[in-house]
C-alpha cells in the first residue's frame, strides 16, 4: 500500500537484491556506543548487516543519490551506533527475507516485519514500532472531521479488500445505529487511486496505512492532515536467528539506549510516525 514516486520506484526496482551502505544516522538521531557486543555476534566484525526490502517509503527507500533513507534506516543506524558498529543495508526481496537471514546473508531484518505467531516460530523479534491504519483528510477540513465518527453522511475512500474498508464499514454501521446517514464508502483496486479521490476533492477522507499517510504528508506538506487515533495496530520488530540470542539481547539493549537518548522519538516525529511509537 506504499505510495511511491516514479523515481523512487525505479530506483528500488533497479537496486533490488543489491547491498547498500547507509551513510550513518542523521545527526539528530546518532547514539553513542553503549552496548557491548559479544565476540563473534556479527557475520562480519565492525558492521551489522540488515536485510531490508528498500522500497517502502517513508520506512526504507533510496534517495536521489541511491542512498538508503527512511525512518527504519535511521533507527537501524542508531541501533548500530549504540552497538559501536557501522550499519550495512542489504536490499533483499521481502518474500525471501527470512531465508536470507537464516542463510546468514545478514545479521538481522529491519523491514516492517509484522510480528505474527507463524514468524515467531522461526525467528526472534525485538519489537520497535507499530504498523497501523489512519484516516487522511484535506488540511482545510481537519477541524470539521476529527475522526471516523464525523464521517457519517460523508464520502470516504479506501483500497478494496483492506482492513481500512472493513473499519469504515463498521463505522458506517455505527452511524446507522445512531440514526445518522451511513458513510458513502468508495473502494478502489489501488491505494493510490483512493488517495487521488481525496486529492481532487471527490471524497472527504481517505483511509490507508499510517506509514503511507506519513509519506504523503511529507511529499505534500500543508495539503493533508491525519485525524483520529491509529487503528488496526500490529507490532513490527527486528528479526534475528533463533540461535543468535546474544545479538537479540544486544539489540534489545540498544533499542532501550536509543529510546533513552531521545533519538527514537526524534526519528518518529521527523517522519510523521509518532502514532506508531511502541510505547503507546
Amino acid at each position: 500500500m506504499s505510495v511511491l514516486t516514479a523515481a523512487t520506484a525505479a530506483a528500488a526496482m533497479a537496486l533490488t537484491g543489491c547491498a547498500g551502505n547507509s551513510g550513518g544516522a542523521d545527526a539528530a538521531t546518532t547514539t553513542a556506543a553503549s552496548v557491548k557486543l559479544p565476540a563473534g555476534a556479527l557475520v562480519k566484525g565492525g558492521q551489522i548487516t540488515y536485510c531490508s526490502d528498500i522500497s517502502a517509503p517513508p520506512l526504507t527507500y533510496y534517495d536521489a543519490a541511491q542512498k538508503p533513507v527512511g525512518a527504519e534506516v535511521e533507527l537501524g543506524d542508531a541501533l548500530a551506533a549504540a552497538l559501536g558498529v557501522r550499519a550495512n543495508w542489504a536490499n533483499t526481496s521481502f518474500n525471501g527475507i527470512i531465508p536470507a537471514l537464516q542463510a546468514k546473508q545478514c545479521d538481522a531484518i529491519i523491514s516492517q516485519l509484522y510480528i505474527k505467531p507463524e514468524r515467531e516460530k522461526v525467528v526472534d523479534f525485538v519489537p520497535y514500532m507499530y504498523a497501523s491504519n489512519t484516516l487522511v483528510v484535506a488540511e482545510k477540513n481537519a477541524k470539521a472531521i476529527k475522526g471516523a465518527e464525523d464521517l457519517c453522511g460523508r464520502k470516504a475512500a479506501g483500497q478494496t479488500g483492506t482492513t481500512v474498508v472493513q473499519y469504515l464499514t463498521g463505522q458506517s454501521e455505527k452511524c446507522a445505529a445512531a440514526g445518522k446517514p451511513k458513510i458513502d464508502i468508495r473502494q478502489f483496486t489501488k491505494d493510490s487511486d483512493a488517495l487521488q479521490q481525496l486529492r481532487i476533492g471527490l471524497v472527504d477522507a481517505y483511509g490507508t496505512t499510517l506509514e503511507t499517510a506519513a509519506y504523503v504528508l511529507k511529499q505534500q506538506p500543508g495539503a493533508f492532515s491525519l485525524v483520529g487515533e491509529p487503528f488496526n495496530r500490529i507490532k513490527v520488530g527486528a528479526a534475528t536467528r533463533k540461535d543468535d540470542t546474544s545479538l537479540h539481547d544486544a539489540l534489545t539493549q540498544a533499542l532501550a539506549a536509543v529510546r533513552k537518548s531521545g533519538a527514537y522519538d526524534t526519528i518518529l516525529k521527523k517522519w510523521n510516525l509518532a502514532g506508531d511509537d511502541i510505547a503507546n
